[in-house]
């Protein structure tokens, strides 16, 4: 169902799959499973994948008619690879926690998160083309993003965005793209040739560590709080005595419960402390001095001998220097939940106390607040200007759209009341309300990422949400 219609009940389904394919992730046990908090779901533009447990899959759900669900490809049941005990390898996987997919031009991928901090790359055939671990903790979500914005200085910003419960990884997509490309032609190759595709659990392969920055948030709200939703919103200007520095600064909201709402400015730079330069300089030259000196002195053993040529572990990357800018507190209330808008220039926040607050994310302002949506979600939608919030009963079409030709609206699912409201933004009036069952699931499909050619005043795809019954 298309999230649109008059201030009256309306929708239009345009999609299906056959229910039975899903009965490894416990479709139909019960009702209601599809709002079960242990069950992701993300979705593309052809493709929908659900991940329960250490159990994930890939179906597709665009068809012409009802009738022809029957026809559709089987679905891709994906496993969660079996960790390796010795330290060569990464460390056992539990369970899924998050989804999303990397939508570019040409192609498709899909990420998960694991309760052991792994980030798992998979094609759409099931490959798995690339697996690291930026943390030890669950991944606690996975964001994609891509900002166009002509009259910004920083007017191309692609990226995917790990959140952990005290860290924030944030990986260009420009930097992930020819990585996934090169992982899937290897894989490609290795099928054509008998092998298994999975190019990530092969041994003989070169280890490629994919570029990426990471920022420690917690350390900002004190040493025991963790955040449990978060999200990078954007470039922002740097600090004011720092005009002239040539490095970028991201903007980063955090959610928990011990702070309803905390914003961070994000440097490209680490720390330039003398304790950090100590480290850095100093004690890698003080002890390859010292080991040089100790192989003069003592003759190795041939068991000595054989320990160096061990490759080195992996160690984590030095954290980025994030600074606090302001938060909110106010107990008991906890924050739950974020949603970004398209640009990354507003923020819904949803809390404990059943309400959404809307923050303009550069001015860091609250400027709108609902009450009574307890157990709410939030998603960001793009409607013509012209028809308001009342897009056609039939799904739309993006030929010739223009970013200017549309209105940004949020879409409130109250599962309560079983509804969704569409109000306009900033400060508009409730345009739409759809009733859905109980048991409805409201998705979003990922933005795709266009590149630094692309040209949004042609084709743009607005933001829309999904009612999954």
């Amino acid at each position: 169902m298309n999230l649109g219609g008059k201030k009256r009940v309306q929708g239009t389904r345009h999609c299906g799959f056959v229910v039975s394919d899903l009965s490894s992730i416990g479709a139909g046990s019960s009702e209601g499973w599809i709002q079960h908090p242990s069950l992701l779901v993300a979705m593309s533009a052809h493709l929908l994948a659900f991940a329960k447990g250490a159990h994930s899959l890939i179906v597709g759900w665009e068809g012409p008619s009802p009738e022809d669900e029957g026809s559709a490809p089987p679905p891709i049941h994906l496993r969660l690879p079996a960790g390796g005990k010795s330290f060569q390898e990464e460390p056992i996987l539990t369970h899924f926690t998050s989804i999303q997919w990397l939508t570019y031009r040409d192609s498709m991928f899909l990420v998960l998160g694991t309760s052991q901090g792994c980030v798992l790359f998979y094609s759409t055939r099931g490959s798995l083309l690339h697996k690291q671990v930026f943390q030890g903790t669950p991944v606690l979500q996975l964001r994609v993003r891509g900002s166009h914005n002509k009259s910004s200085q920083y007017s191309f910003v692609e990226e995917l965005c790990v959140v952990y419960a005290k860290a924030i990884v944030r990986i260009d997509a420009l930097d992930l793209q020819p990585l996934l490309h090169r992982c899937l032609q290897d894989a490609e190759n290795r099928a054509r040739k008998g092998l298994s595709d999975d190019v990530a659990n092969d041994r003989d392969s070169t280890v490629q560590r994919l570029a990426h920055q990471v920022w420690n948030v917690s350390r900002n709200l004190g040493g025991t709080s963790t955040c449990l939703d978060g999200a990078i919103a954007g470039v922002m200007p740097p600090p004011l005595l720092e005009h002239q520095s040539t490095q970028r600064y991201y903007c980063a909201l955090t959610v928990g419960s011990d702070c309803a709402l905390a914003a961070h400015r994000l440097s490209e730079d680490r720390s330039s402390s003398i304790t950090n330069m100590i480290m850095k300089r100093i004690m890698p030259a003080t002890v390859s001095t010292v080991t040089a000196l100790a192989k003069l002195l003592w003759r190795k053993t041939d068991n000595q001998q054989a320990l160096d040529y061990r490759p080195p572990e992996v160690k984590p990357q030095e954290f980025g220097r994030a600074s606090l800018i302001t938060s909110l507190k106010d107990r008991p209330r906890k924050g739950e939940r974020i949603a970004l808008s398209p640009s990354g220039a507003m923020a819904a926040i949803t809390d404990s106390l059943g309400r959404i607050l809307l923050v303009d994310t550069q001015a860091l302002v609250a400027i709108r607040l609902w009450k009574g949506y307890r157990d709410a979600s939030c998603f960001f939608l793009e409607v013509p200007a012209g028809r308001g919030a009342n897009p056609s009963s039939s799904m739309p079409s993006h030929q010739g759209t223009r970013k200017q030709d549309l209105v940004l609206c949020l879409a409130i699912h109250a599962p309560r009341r079983e509804v969704v409201e569409v109000w306009k933004l900033r400060d508009g009036p409730r345009v739409s309300i759809v009733k859905c069952e109980s048991g409805c699931r409201v998705i979003q499909p990922a933005c795709c990422f266009r590149g630094s050619d692309y040209d949004m005043d042609e084709d743009y795809i607005p933001a829309q949400a999904y009612i999954l019954n």
